[in-house]
């Protein structure tokens, strides 16, 4: 089972068409009242994610269905990012970094805001967010839409290996505290170039 592609953006437009389609889709599974609200709560959190990316976006949500397995897409395909200012932002502080501690969700933007500008601020994310956040030719990632990304994310690779990491525990507490990282069985992150792909899994 698939839905209809609604276009969104990141000022909010087609935002509540896509949180409708999601509730009818929840409806026509026949899902529970609380697995409902976890399919909503995760389409408004990967929305809150597209707000947050300086720059102009623009994209397609759907949502599709099998064996009980769902999968939230938001693919943007042309992206014009507004990278340098949020830089130039975050350099007036003392330190020269955004000094707001970090959730996952803030991250995962981070992430996707510095692949797109440059591929080697993308490796400075890695050293400072730790081993397991990139991974090259998508590693890890199984779908096939995602095989020719330049840099690919996969929050249950990320999971799995800062619980072998005991220095790590600040992001182990961050990943307890994150509704996203509680409700999703993984959350993936595909860049190309200009163009984004974000899915996330939700077993029922």
């Amino acid at each position: 089972m698939i839905t209809e592609r609604i276009k969104i953006s990141n000022d909010g437009a087609g935002m509540n068409a896509a949180l409708n389609v999601t509730d009818n889709f929840a409806v026509s599974l026949g899902l529970a009242r609380k697995q409902s609200f976890q399919l909503r709560l995760l389409s408004e959190e990967m929305f809150n994610l597209v707000r947050s990316i300086a720059g102009e976006i623009e994209a397609y949500f759907w949502i599709d269905e099998e064996n009980n397995v769902c999968r939230l897409h938001l693919d943007a395909p042309k992206i014009e990012l507004n990278y340098e200012k949020r830089r130039e932002f975050i350099s007036v502080s003392t330190q020269g970094e955004n000094t707001v501690r970090l959730g996952i969700m803030d991250k995962i933007r981070n992430i996707v805001e510095a692949s797109l500008y440059n591929i080697s601020e993308g490796y400075n994310m890695q050293a400072q967010y730790g081993v397991g956040m990139f991974s090259y030719g998508a590693i890890g990632i199984n779908d096939a839409a995602m095989t020719e990304t330049i840099f690919a994310w996969s929050m249950q690779k990320y999971k799995s290996e800062i619980e072998t990491r005991p220095e790590e525990s600040e992001a182990q507490d961050e990943l307890e505290k994150s509704i996203i990282a509680n409700i999703a069985d993984d959350v993936r992150v595909g860049v190309r170039k200009d163009s984004l792909e974000i899915v996330i899994v939700k077993k029922f």
